[in-house]
């Protein structure tokens, strides 16, 4: 199940109640698991994330209630993650947790980190179909931490942004670029922040590195069997098209290559079969976006594009461009 923490649907629900709307109203859209708003480790399905949105979006006659939602996020909404952030040194540590933990909070997408000479591109790809308030959410709230967090002459200015949902209206148009203030593509083939890269290694305020042992050895043993599997596929994803190796993975994940490989085998999977199995979703996922058949190899660690088109036919049964065909019939 894909799912979203009681702390984001608490937070979401007082946000949206705050903003006008009725608390009854707002608490029947959840049905009998409202109840749950209070306890730390239930875990709501992500249509109920989804539902809220767009019942907030149609009320308030606001396609940008996501970003409005993000700005509003105090960091202990992300629960234990939120606090190993306000601790970490930097912003790099703090994306770094992310990477690990973001599991603890909502498994519904994988985040990427990249580097391209001075410039990184902070990513956030969907694993199930969703609307756009999450990802509005996500990269209005890691600004606004960000801002929190740093010193006030820290330059924390973005270099552009994509996103993968159409241009809005002119007024949401204007709330993106009030919050992001540099230039924005809207129907792109992947949701990113790039910004300079030397930003990753500005000071937080309240750097604390003993506390943040303790906090991080503290979440790692709350992730799940299930989690797991979730860190693993995200780790994979944000090191394409690099991939670790098994024991480059274990490391990764503070466990021992043979315990990685057995816990792999009890889930009824290999490494290498997680791996294509990612990059199956991943080449979908691209290909419907208009992203070239080659750029798609480059970007998952295919050898050569006959790689990638041979892996794609044993997938789906077609070649890429035979399946873009089926598509459109």
């Amino acid at each position: 199940m894909y799912f979203v923490s009681s702390q984001i649907i608490r937070s979401l629900v007082q946000f949206l109640v705050a903003q006008g709307l009725d608390a009854h109203t707002i608490n029947s859209l959840l049905s009998s698991r409202a109840e749950h708003l209070d306890d730390s480790r239930y875990k709501y399905p992500v249509a109920d994330y989804e539902q809220l949105m767009a019942y907030a979006a149609k009320q308030l006659h606001c396609d940008h209630v996501g970003l409005k939602f993000g700005q509003s996020l105090k960091t202990q909404s992300w629960g234990l993650l939120g606090h190993i952030a306000l601790v970490s040194d930097s912003l790099g540590k703090v994306l770094e947790h992310a990477l690990q933990l973001n599991t603890l909070i909502r498994n519904v997408g994988i985040i990427q980190l990249n580097h391209e000479q001075e410039t990184s591109h902070l990513s956030w790809s969907p694993s199930t179909e969703i609307q756009h308030y999450m990802v509005d959410e996500l990269f209005s709230s890691w600004l606004a931490f960000a801002k929190y967090c740093s010193s006030k002459n820290t330059d924390l200015s973005l270099l552009k942004v994509q996103f993968t949902r159409a241009e809005p209206h002119s007024e949401s148009l204007r709330a993106y670029k009030a919050i992001f203030n540099c230039p924005i593509e809207f129907q792109a083939t992947t949701n990113t922040l790039s910004f300079k890269r030397n930003m990753l290694s500005n000071p937080l305020n309240s750097a604390n590195q003993e506390l943040e042992q303790l906090l991080s050895t503290q979440a790692m043993a709350l992730i799940s069997e299930d989690d797991r599997i979730n860190q693993l596929k995200a780790l994979i994803t944000a090191h394409f098209p690099d991939v670790p190796n098994v024991e480059q993975a274990a490391i990764q994940l503070g466990l021992k290559k043979r315990s990685l490989q057995r816990y792999l085998t009890e889930q009824g999977c290999s490494y290498s079969q997680l791996i294509d199995e990612i990059r199956k979703y991943h080449a979908k996922r691209m290909l419907l976006q208009k992203v070239s058949v080659l750029e798609i190899s480059n970007r998952l660690g295919f050898s050569e594009q006959s790689a990638l088109q041979r892996a794609f036919k044993r997938w789906y049964g077609y070649s890429p461009k035979k399946f873009l065909a089926q598509i459109k019939n």
